[in-house]
């Protein structure tokens, strides 16, 4: 049996099984109870109707004989000859087989037995509810000690206790006590348990079985289900995975773009520093040779040499627009206070600077270069627009992230106004965001007017390593 109860485990079992296991116990457990009330009410009932038709008839011939009864306390001795001839060769003594007529109290005033007359016993429950006035009857129930007699003859006995009434009156004058053959009876009552077991069983046998029909028919939809949902999920997950990879190879192609770029913009700027800047330098040193210290000049001499100057000081502040330091070389901190140091030495700002992260943390040119650009607006930002005199730097490193955040305590500003270029050319936090979004990164706004601002770059760990 353990071995059964080993191989065949709760969990193993299609959801049709287990119903199939937990219904036949449940449905085994109910029919054996239903089955035993139905069949014990159906004895009950038979064995109730046949006593009051057994009551009934012995009535009318010890009821008229026992009258005297409510005056004394014996009986005549034509009463109980009469009795005797009654129960004595007849069919009613073929019926009933022994009979007792008792007094209040438990004793026995007349009996089949002579030996029992004026015995006492203890009064059972059956005797008190006779002396209430309602009819007591049991079916093969000879337990009590009055009983041994009728309990050796070995047959099944209706035993009946009937009140007996003084006829003007209605009082309860004494108790007949008789035991009546019920074989017929005992047929009966298994003919009728056979019956309600058989209805009650195939009751509950048709409705286990439509009930499996349907769980086994909904089993089926289930399982074909689960299988289309398993398909389906590895199919989601294919698909989760390729746009996974395909995301990793997008952030990837941007982020060689963007350095690309970067590097062919600083390329320019140097060229424009190392060519026409020097040009333009060297012709307007040459024209303040050829004017040679004289004091006058002509007006297109000025105005050349004005047109020259405003030339050069143009393509200087493009080349510094456009030239960035070596961000290959430089390690997050470092990185952080190049930032924080060129504008510290253009505006002045106090800037703040906590950076808790590791040295070692693989960034590539293009996530450096979005922290630089993300310093440089941000700061010039907070010198143009929040009105305050510092300012703090901070970066973190958790949740596989790396989170570089600009706040102060300025006026602040509505993030729903920021989403705009910038009509000087500049970047702006539109393209901020932009360009963190472009290498797989995001760009938070915390501010509201009146109220400071906090602006985060967010670059995931992951992306980091591509």
């Amino acid at each position: 049996m353990e071995r059964f109860a080993d191989a065949v485990h709760w969990r193993d079992l299609t959801l049709p099984g287990q119903f199939l296991l937990a219904s036949a116990i449940v449905m085994v457990g109910a029919m054996i109870f239903v089955g035993n009330w139905i069949s014990q009410r159906i004895e009950d009932a038979v064995v109730q109707n046949s006593a009051t038709s057994a009551a009934l008839f012995m009535e009318s011939f010890i009821s008229p004989l026992s009258q005297e009864l409510a005056e004394t306390d014996t009986l005549s001795p034509p009463a109980r000859q009469a009795l005797e001839e009654i129960f004595d060769g007849t069919a009613l003594g073929e019926r009933v087989v022994s009979y007792k007529i008792w007094l209040d109290g438990g004793r026995i005033v007349h009996a089949s037995d002579p030996a029992l007359i004026g015995q006492e016993f203890e009064p059972t429950d059956a005797l008190k509810q006779a002396w209430n006035g309602e009819l007591a009857s049991t079916f093969e129930d000879l337990n009590d000690l009055e009983d041994e007699a009728e309990a050796e003859l070995g047959v099944p006995l209706l035993e009946v206790y009937s009140p007996i009434r003084q006829v003007w009156t209605g009082k309860v004058i004494a108790v007949a006590e008789f035991y009546e053959s019920a074989e017929h009876l005992a047929a009966d009552i298994r003919s009728a348990r056979q019956t309600s077991w058989l209805v009650v069983g195939g009751a509950f046998v048709a409705s286990g079985l439509l009930l499996f029909w349907i769980v086994q028919a909904g089993g089926h939809t289930i399982r074909h289900q689960r299988q289309a949902l398993t398909e389906q999920l590895a199919k989601t997950e294919k698909i989760s995975a390729q746009n996974a990879s395909l995301r990793q190879r997008v952030v990837a192609a941007s982020s060689r773009a963007t350095a690309q770029t970067e590097r062919a913009i600083r390329r320019i700027g140097s060229d424009l520093h190392d060519g026409p800047a020097q040009y333009l330098s060297l012709a307007s040193l040459r024209l303040d040779g050829a004017l040679d210290g004289r004091q006058s000049a002509s007006k297109d001499v000025v105005l050349v040499r004005e047109s020259l100057d405003k030339a050069l000081d143009e393509l200087r502040i493009i080349s510094r627009g456009l030239a960035l330091p070596d961000l290959d070389s430089l390690e997050i901190g470092a990185l952080i206070d190049r930032a924080v140091n060129d504008h510290h030495r253009q505006t002045g700002l106090a800037i703040t600077v906590d950076v808790s992260v590791r040295p070692d943390l693989p960034l590539n040119y293009a996530q450096k270069l979005c922290v630089f650009r993300f310093l440089q607006e941000t700061l010039s930002n907070v010198s143009r627009h929040a009105k305050v005199d510092k300012v703090s730097v901070a970066a973190s490193f958790h949740d596989q992230s790396l989170t570089i955040t600009v706040a102060d305590t300025g006026q602040g500003f509505d993030p729903a106004q920021s989403r705009h270029l910038r009509c000087d050319g500049g970047q702006g936090l539109f393209g901020l965001r932009d360009r963190a979004e472009s290498i797989g990164g995001q760009f938070v706004i915390n501010a509201r007017p009146g109220a400071g601002s906090t602006l985060s770059l967010i670059l995931p760990f992951e992306e980091m390593s591509q």
